[in-house]
């Protein structure tokens, strides 16, 4: 049985609920709000495998023990919790719970602390970059607006705005709006880059398997963009891929959402993040479910005990 933990509410775990239904793999659902308003978690400390999660309905108690593998996209509820109890209920259960996946003897995609550094984004690409031994752009983080003026004037060709940390922001281009507003950053520090002029790339790495899009918009944030934006399939170079199974190994994060730029005039890429609980579902609609295929491969494969399946050969491309 694989356990999948997450919301019902995020459109990126149902679509991967989904694809289990539809495979007709056994699978049982443990909604993290229904957990924190009726259900119960038990966590022996002297025995991490035999943590039960009961999720209130009466049918559902799931011994940890009897799981093959567990799929989660964990988030923190407690904040839209109904009462201080509920969001001290929710808080302590998704601690937890993040700390048992990350300690327990059980295939896990992905574990929910593996990967920190995106709590920040600059010393997360900072970190990962020389890994896979690729270039970020230009980066400014700071709260001085001095430096940040600076900065701006030595990108001829624009800067990027973006958020410090691991909260969804959206990437604008810098512009009087933003002059304006310097006076606020002694107050809250912005991630200034460089703008390369290209299109974005996003990889989707499953164990030794590499999804690559390559995506064209009128906009700096193709995510805001509907019904515009040209995506299609994309080859990768090997020095790309040689990367991502590089970080695969670093991470030991088997599920990962990576994105670069191509700077259109040189060919150069550059990495911008590598995303550990990406938002897939748009990406594997456009290929037609591979993404989907990969990860439950990955969640049915024979695992070593203790450790996160490592890739079997060289990365693969594959559409």
């Amino acid at each position: 049985m694989i356990l999948c933990i997450g919301l019902a509410a995020d459109p990126t775990f149902l679509h991967g609920l989904r694809a289990l239904a539809a495979a007709a793999l056994p699978f049982t659902v443990v909604d993290l709000p229904t957990l924190a308003l009726y259900g119960e978690l038990t966590v022996p400390l002297d025995d991490l495998r035999a943590t039960v999660i009961r999720t209130g309905d009466g049918e559902t108690e799931v011994v940890l023990d009897e799981v093959r593998a567990v799929w989660c996209r964990p988030l923190n509820v407690s904040a839209a919790a109904p009462s201080p109890g509920a969001a001290h209920r929710a808080d302590g259960q998704y601690q937890a719970l993040c700390r048992v996946l990350e300690a327990v003897d059980v295939p896990v995609l992905n574990p929910p602390w593996r990967e920190a550094t995106n709590s920040a984004k600059l010393l997360h690409a900072v970190a990962l970059a020389p890994v896979a031994r690729w270039r970020i752009p230009r980066s400014c983080l700071t709260n001085d607006p001095d430096t940040a003026r600076a900065f701006v004037r030595s990108c001829p060709r624009g800067t990027i705005v973006k958020g410090v940390g691991a909260t969804k922001t959206w990437v604008t281009l810098y512009g009087s709006e933003h002059e304006r507003r310097l006076p606020r950053l002694r107050h809250s520090p912005a991630l200034l880059q460089e703008r390369i002029v290209g299109p974005d790339v996003r990889v989707h790495v499953v164990a030794d398997r590499a999804f690559a899009e390559s995506i064209r918009s009128p906009d700096v944030d193709y995510r805001t963009v509907h019904g515009a934006n040209r995506y299609a399939a994309l080859s990768l170079p090997q020095a790309v891929l040689e990367g991502c199974q590089r970080l695969v190994d670093h991470t030991r994060v088997p599920f990962l959402g990576v994105d670069f730029k191509i700077e259109e005039t040189t060919g150069d890429w550059y990495f911008l993040e590598a995303n550990s609980m990406p938002c897939y579902e748009g990406y594997d609609v456009r290929a037609d479910g591979a993404i989907s295929r990969a990860l439950l491969d990955w969640l049915t494969a024979p695992h070593m005990p203790g450790a996160v399946r490592r890739p079997s050969g060289p990365f693969r491309y594959t559409t």
